[in-house]
């Protein structure tokens, strides 16, 4: 010891103040939690745990690459100095253009690429602005059940109110007769094809979706993210192939499904202009732009050779059909469906507790229908985005296990 002070006694550290607590806006406050957070971190620690390899499939991300043209239009446009600056809050013009020779071509509907086209950072941001956009506090939106969550996400944060319409076997169709005292509501959210069921459109869906919200006033939303997984090679029908003058419609894509490019963030809307002007006032204030080079290689999606989309079709129904009647042969009750990349199984007992056991027995991760509303109780889900082996080597195991609190019907 040399006598000379330590740092400890040489430098007095002040005391440090605890942050302050500070309580979410109410809005937020009232937001529910994720459902499937709680999942998540579960399949997390099975897979930390020893043991078999989890099996998840319990989301659906895309797991096909992104076909080459597409990439290879990214790194070209990447290499471009005009998009390293900003762009304009309407979006590359070619990129709306191109929108609107899609819908030309796919559904006969003809678009003002200015005026009835906007682009967003995926369809998740445009639904939302499609909420927010039109409903004020206090008014009526009018959601499916069961439905995706982030539409209830969406009517909380607008401060609005939710009118649940009931869908119902068979088909999922809407029971708009449900809510024949309902005078008044500003949205009408729809999805087709249906997650979580899988369920596609009829033309006689749309043409009484569009009687309905003519009754009571509201503008009629169509969330189409799945608007090339139908089956047998024929598209899902466009909501405003019936609705040809956009009278009330505005339709919400995504290149996420169609061209395997969840991660590039690209969706857009289409439809009436005065809902498509309310859209991009409100997105002008709440996002920022999408980069250039992204936009311009959706472009390059959209217009080029649309073949790839036909392959990346062929392998969800090649899957579709290796799990549906895998899971068949071993007794499921699988509801008939040819839409999205998800399969519907019903089931009897709690979801949520069948969800347990078969990712500790099976180690298997499925989405409990209740995520999905009341009406989605009784149900599981599960996602195609897997291999072939992987699915075969899910439906063995399955068949191995023995479900002791719950029961497939």
């Amino acid at each position: 010891m040399n006598g000379r002070p330590t740092v400890e006694q040489e430098v007095q550290m002040p005391e440090r103040t605890p942050p302050v607590h500070f309580a979410p806006a109410a809005r937020v406050d009232a937001l529910p939690l994720n459902f499937w957070d709680a999942i998540d971190r579960e399949v997390a620690r099975l897979s930390a745990e020893p043991g078999p390899r989890m099996i998840d499939v319990s989301k659906g991300s895309p797991d096909l690459p992104t076909p080459p043209h597409i990439v290879q239009a990214m790194q070209r446009a990447v290499a471009n100095p005009s998009h390293h600056r900003y762009n304009a809050f309407t979006g590359y013009a070619p990129l709306r253009e191109a929108i609107a020779m899609r819908y030309r071509e796919d559904h006969g509907v003809d678009l003002d690429p200015d005026s009835q086209v906007v682009t967003f950072s995926g369809s998740h941001e445009a639904l939302m602005a499609a909420i927010i956009a039109l409903a004020d506090p206090g008014s009526t939106v009018v959601l499916p059940d069961p439905g995706y969550p982030m539409y209830f996400s969406g009517v909380d944060l607008a401060g609005a109110t939710i009118a649940t319409l009931p869908l119902v076997e068979p088909g999922y169709a809407p029971d708009f007769d449900a809510l024949r005292d309902l005078d008044e509501a500003r949205v009408l959210m729809l999805n087709y094809p249906n997650n979580p069921t899988g369920a596609v459109a009829t033309r006689q869906i749309f043409e009484d979706a569009l009687t309905f919200s003519r009754r009571v006033g509201a503008a009629f939303i169509h969330d189409f993210a799945y608007s090339a997984l139908g089956a047998g090679g024929s598209r899902p029908l466009s909501a405003l192939s019936v609705d040809r003058d956009t009278e009330r419609t505005v339709e919400l894509q995504t290149v996420s499904k169609t061209y395997s490019m969840a991660g590039w963030r690209v969706g857009y809307a289409a439809g009436n202009p005065s809902i498509i002007d309310a859209m991009r006032r409100y997105q002008a204030h709440a996002y920022s732009l999408i980069f250039g080079a992204t936009q311009e290689a959706a472009a390059a999606a959209l217009t080029g050779d649309q073949s790839v989309v036909d392959e990346i079709v062929a392998v969800y129904e090649r899957r579709r059909t290796i799990v549906v009647d895998g899971l068949r042969a071993i007794g499921w009750d699988v509801i008939d469906s040819v839409g999205t990349f998800f399969v519907w199984v019903r089931i009897s007992g709690d979801a949520v507790e069948f969800a347990r056991i078969l990712r500790e027995e099976a180690r298997v991760a499925v989405g409990p229908g209740d995520g999905f509303g009341s009406r989605g109780r009784g149900h599981i889900r599960l996602g195609l985005t897997l291999d072939d082996d992987t699915l075969r080597e899910m439906i063995d195991r399955l068949a191995q296990i023995t479900l002791p609190t719950v029961s497939i019907r």
